[in-house]
C-alpha cells in the first residue's frame, strides 16, 4: 500500500504559528487534547520551516509522560511505545530541528502503515493546481471515519486525533482505515 500518487512533502515553506505543525492530537479522558510541542524561530530573518528548532521547554518527556498518561490503555500501545520513545529521545531535544523530527515522524508512520513516504521536495510548492493538506482549515469538518477508543464510552467518539492515536487503538489494522489523505479504501484487506 501506499501514499496517494503524486503525494509531496514540502519542506521549503514557511512555518505558519497555531498550525498543526507542533501539535499531536491526542484523546484523554476529558476529551479531545492537544500537546503541543514548543518550537521557535533561530532567525528573525527567516520564517522557513528548516529554521525552526526546537525550545528548551521541548524534552522527550513532555510526550512520552502524555502518551503513557492518555494512550497507555489503548490496545496496541505496548507494541509502538517502545520506538516512539526511541524517536522522541533522538529528535525531541532542545535546539534540534523540528523539520528533522517532523520527517523522521513520517517516516516511522509510512513504515507502521506499510505505505510508502513521500517524496521531499526539493524546491517550494506552493499547492496551486493539487490537493494541498497543508492549511490548518483543511484538517477541518473532515468526514468521520469512526475506530474503537478506549474512552467512547464516556465520551463518544472523538474524530481528527492524530495517527499515534489510530496506531495505538487499530495495531495491524490501522492501514485499512479509509482516510481522505492516504488510503481511502472502505473495507480491509487481510493478506494471504
Amino acid at each position: 500500500m501506499a501514499t496517494r500518487e503524486g503525494s509531496a512533502v514540502c519542506v521549503h515553506e514557511n512555518y505558519v504559528k497555531q498550525s498543526l505543525r507542533n501539535r499531536i492530537a491526542l484523546v484523554d479522558a476529558q476529551g479531545a487534547t492537544e500537546l503541543t510541542m514548543p518550537v521557535h524561530r533561530r532567525s528573525a530573518e527567516t520564517r522557513c520551516v528548516q529554521d525552526v528548532k526546537f525550545t528548551a521547554s521541548a524534552t522527550p518527556d513532555l510526550l512520552l509522560k502524555s502518551l503513557r498518561t492518555n494512550c497507555g490503555s489503548t490496545p496496541f500501545f505496548e507494541h509502538y511505545f517502545p520506538e516512539v520513545e526511541d524517536w522522541a529521545h533522538a529528535y525531541l531535544q532542545p535546539g534540534l530541528p523540528w523539520l528533522d523530527a517532523a520527517l523522521a515522524s513520517t517516516r516511522w508512520a509510512c513504515h507502521a502503515l506499510g505505505w510508502t513516504h513521500p517524496e521531499v521536495s526539493q524546491s517550494y510548492q506552493d499547492g496551486s493546481g493539487w490537493d494541498d493538506w497543508r492549511p490548518k482549515a483543511r484538517w477541518s469538518d473532515l468526514p468521520e471515519t469512526r475506530y474503537p477508543q478506549v474512552f467512547e464510552d464516556r465520551l463518544g467518539f472523538v474524530a481528527g486525533r492524530s495517527i499515534l492515536d489510530v496506531l495505538f487503538h487499530l495495531g495491524p489494522e490501522a492501514p485499512f482505515l479509509p482516510s481522505p489523505h492516504g488510503n481511502s479504501d472502505p473495507a480491509p484487506h487481510h493478506p494471504a
